[in-house]
């Protein structure tokens, strides 16, 4: 399970060992732990499929915490992996 997750979610960015350097920056999403998507920073959904309501409170908190998963994405792209 990735470590940022509430309630029955679990969204994970994936440092760039995982070859993410130089993607847009996006979020992998996890719903009672098996992955289901990925969405971008600003709510749309890179892939996968979600549950209207699911989408819909997935979606609120990516945005309400675009800055710090932006900053965390940063911070991966730059390391040394």
């Amino acid at each position: 399970m990735p470590k940022y997750s509430f309630l029955k979610y679990g969204i994970e960015i994936r440092p760039n060992e995982h070859n993410h350097k130089g993607q847009m920056a996006h979020i992998h999403i996890y719903i009672h732990g098996e992955e289901v998507g990925s969405m971008f920073l600003n709510g749309e959904l890179r892939d996968g499929k979600l549950k209207s309501k699911d989408m819909k409170i997935v979606r609120q908190y990516v945005l309400e915490n675009a800055d710090e998963l932006q900053a965390l994405w940063n911070e991966y792209q730059n390391s040394a992996y």
